[in-house]
């Protein structure tokens, strides 16, 4: 009974309080949203590879390149049946070679796919992938079965028994008429390994014969299946339970110097599952696995919990302002019985009640939020069911319980420092206390602010650096479209007679890529001795089309030269070349020597290079075009590229747009900082907002009286906004060494960075400083313009 009256007493009073409610609900919605989102975020990021059923027995197998000193992720086919002939630990294994370009019939149309992996009967053993329908029998004996995940059986075949139904597939301008062998459930997203089409590993081969680049005319990969230099494979293997790591990989090492030679080596060593996701920073991956960032994580951990702190704040600051005028009630109770733990319950109802309110609405907040949220975060998370969401559940529940309780134990140790006679008597305890702590939380608030805006400047600042610093070419007349099947010499003569384009080259991928190939060189002062070199298979005129400036030395040419190299300053240095021009390498004589350019991003510095002279070896056409008239240029260049026969449709890349997937990762990091600094103000200034109601309210006797004797309105709210400007000066300057020290620490990831500007952290001190004072200026001005007469008789 006694509950049921705290809880109509409650309810009175967040109606009879409808600002401060709706103030203290409208903060709290907001955090727990954002810590829903953030929630829902690391929990399936924690939970990467944890459907896999054997997850804590899959290794996957990686090479260390000596000379490189880097780890590759894809290792020799013939890896998998040695391992289970030679080691009895290895109780299955599997390999996984990722297809792309590949295009689906459905309703005579084909749709492109990217999802699509070739590999054998055993990838089901090792990773525990549930087979819904058919089977696996005779899918390793023909290439024309494929297994669909279940969502992909829905969108080609609706409710149809998809089990021996023909799937037409086309890749490489050929047709594969595919037989549906069997349904697998879907593999969800936080996995490493996923995939929504499955074929045989000898279609995998087929799409290698057409793509794999190469210096050499030819390539015979029917011997590839037995040669240890197929390196286009990632393997994995299951293990037996009991097995001791450290003595397997010692034979797993002991087996890559059994085949190594002269000029392939191998040191082999077995990554857990486990390690993949978050494990693997630097690791070059064919596949361009997934990785994670566990900093990342606790980062948005971070300001997930301090902006649900500043949620808190408000409301603590609010309720600690309230309970100076609830005083009076609380004593009356107190004269009639009420002990302090009735009082100490009624207050935990009060704040625990509308965090509980809160809770659900903020639930619905982020449903309807996520997907723009995980795009933002380059995620396609759900909140959904499961067991993520009853864990994130639980810790809400927690969370918000926990805010309620900590705002009625301050407002209960209020009551408890005041004097039972003073309450009695109306006196307003702590009227003119300068509010020490409110003020302290306020000042934590606006800290938190200017740090994420700072963050989220500099960031905003490196990406713009990256998109204007000089990389080295000529990157403003430049585009680049895929030669995909098409002739590519036809196809450059005719994009050649489009009378804006100036010149036309091609090479294996273009600048700025992520996309590396290293290779072992031997210096040429020092034969002895490798040098690691970054290389690029290039076609005629490619520094010409580039716009890279030639120091020394010709560019490539048709008349000219069959073979050959140009090299970079930072190579013919590493190389030991002197004379460079007409010095022999391994990979060739030098014919040029080139200014250093940008091939990768900034991160990295700018590597010894080795342009090699290939040009069957070209994917990716670069074409220099004028600006003038440059739609129409386009127009034409499409015109051209369709005039060949190939299902892809027509993408055009301008270099920004390179630019733009290069630097994907910041600018999704700026974006999401920059939203979680919109919202962390937007939550302070209701406090703000807030409290200043509550101030004006106190001091309404004082403005009465100023007032009356010829106070000026500006002076009114000089002296209301006094107080917070000072508490925003104090924020600011302790908020700018710690976003100094953080953005400092995150431009260590460049080696060519922006300059850590003073004033990013002055814009964005004034920036709060704005906000806050035009937030508690509206009520100020209210409370000044206020008839003086009004404002005594009130009081």
């Amino acid at each position: 009974m006694r509950f049921n009256q705290n809880i109509m007493i409650s309810l009175r009073r967040f109606k009879s309080e409808k600002v401060n409610t709706l103030i203290s609900l409208t903060g709290l919605i907001l955090a727990l949203s954002i810590v829903t989102i953030v929630l829902v975020f690391i929990l399936n990021e924690l939970n990467y590879n944890s459907y896999y059923k054997n997850k804590d027995r899959i290794y996957r197998v990686l090479n260390y390149n000596k000379i490189e000193n880097k780890y590759w992720a894809t290792t020799p086919y013939q890896i998998g049946q040695l391992a289970k002939e030679k080691f009895s630990e290895v109780k299955a294994a599997t390999h996984q070679y990722n297809i792309h370009n590949t295009q689906f019939q459905k309703n005579k149309e084909y749709i492109e796919e990217q999802s699509v992996i070739g590999t054998d009967s055993s990838f089901f053993t090792v990773f525990g992938i549930d087979i819904l329908q058919g089977d696996l029998h005779g899918f390793e004996e023909t290439k024309h079965h494929i297994l669909l995940s279940s969502s992909m059986s829905k969108k080609y075949f609706g409710r149809e028994n998809p089990i021996g139904k023909s799937l037409k597939m086309k890749l490489n301008n050929l047709i594969y008429d595919m037989q549906v062998a069997a349904i697998f459930k879907d593999i969800p997203n936080n996995t490493s390994v996923r995939s929504d089409f499955i074929v045989n590993t000898d279609i995998a081969f087929d799409d290698l014969e057409k793509n794999i680049i190469t210096s050499e005319d030819e390539v015979d990969l029917k011997s590839m299946k037995e040669a240890w230099a197929s390196v286009f494979f990632t393997n994995y293997f299951l293990l037996e339970s009991s097995v001791s790591i450290p003595l397997f990989q010692e034979k797993l090492l002991k087996l890559g110097k059994e085949y190594s030679n002269s000029k392939n080596k191998y040191t082999l060593s077995a990554q857990s599952l486990n390690n993949v996701y978050f494990k693997s920073g630097g690791y070059i991956d064919n596949h361009r696995t997934d990785s994670g960032d566990l900093k990342m994580l606790f980062i948005l951990g971070t300001i997930g919990i301090l902006i649900l702190i500043i949620a808190c704040i408000n409301y603590l600051n609010l309720a600690l302002a309230q309970a100076i005028t609830r005083l009076k009630s609380f004593a009356v109770r107190k004269t009639y019985g009420a002990s302090q733990k009735d009082i100490l319950q009624q207050l935990v109802i009060d704040y625990c009640s509308l965090s509980i309110i809160a809770l659900p609405i903020a639930i619905v907040f982020a449903q309807i939020a996520l997907p723009v949220i995980s795009e933002m975060l380059g995620k396609s998370y759900q909140l959904q069911i499961d067991s993520n969401f009853l864990v994130g559940f639980g810790i809400l529940i927690a969370l918000t319980l926990v805010t309620g309780l900590i705002t009625a134990f301050a407002t209960f140790l209020r009551f408890k420092q005041s004097q039972l006679t003073h309450m009695l008597k109306g006196a307003k305890e702590g009227q003119n206390q300068k509010f020490t702590l409110q003020k302290g939380m306020i000042v934590f608030q606006i800290l938190v602010f200017i740090i994420l805006l700072s963050c989220t400047i500099v960031i905003q600042k490196q990406v713009r650096y990256a998109f204007n610093i000089d990389l080295g070419f000529a990157k403003e007349e430049l585009v680049s479209v895929d030669i995909g099947n098409r002739n590519k010499d036809i196809l450059k003569q005719k994009l050649l007679k489009i009378p804006l384009v100036k010149s036309v080259s091609s090479a294996m991928w273009l600048p700025p890529t992520n996309n590396k190939m290293f290779v072992g060189v031997k210096r040429v002062d020092r034969p002895d001795e490798d040098v690691s070199v970054s290389g690029l298979f290039v076609d005629y005129d490619f520094a010409k089309a580039m716009g890279i400036k030639l120091l020394m030395g010709e560019d490539f040419q048709v008349d000219k030269h069959q073979s050959g190299v140009l090299v970079n300053k930072s190579a013919a240095k590493a190389l030991g070349l002197t004379d460079i021009i007409g010095e022999k390498t391994s990979f060739g004589i030098v014919h040029g020597l080139i200014a250093d350019f940008h091939m990768f991003s900034l991160k990295e510095k700018i590597p010894p290079m080795l342009l090699s002279l290939s040009p069957s070896s070209g994917r990716e056409m670069i074409i220099r075009v004028s600006t003038k008239n440059i739609h129409y240029t386009i127009a034409q260049i499409k015109r051209t590229w369709e005039s060949f026969e190939n299902g892809h449709p027509f993408e055009i890349t301008f270099t920004d747009d390179a630019l733009n997937e290069l630097y994907q990762s910041d600018i999704r990091f700026s974006k999401t900082i920059g939203m979680l600094a919109f919202i962390a103000i937007l939550i302070a200034s209701l406090g703000l907002l807030g409290l200043s109601l509550f101030i004006g309210k106190q001091r309404i006797k004082e403005i009465g009286v100023r007032k009356a004797n010829g106070a000026k309105t500006h002076e009114i709210i000089k002296m209301l906004n006094k107080d917070f400007f000072n508490l925003v000066l104090i924020a600011f300057i302790i908020a700018c060494p710690i976003a100094w020290y953080a953005m400092s620490r995150w431009l260590e990831n460049f080696a060519y960075k922006t300059e850590l500007s003073w004033w990013v952290f002055v814009l964005a001190g004034l920036i709060a400083m704005g906000i806050a004072l035009l937030t508690v200026s509206i009520q100020s001005w209210r409370a000044a313009t206020r008839n003086p007469v009004e404002s005594l008789r009130y009081e």
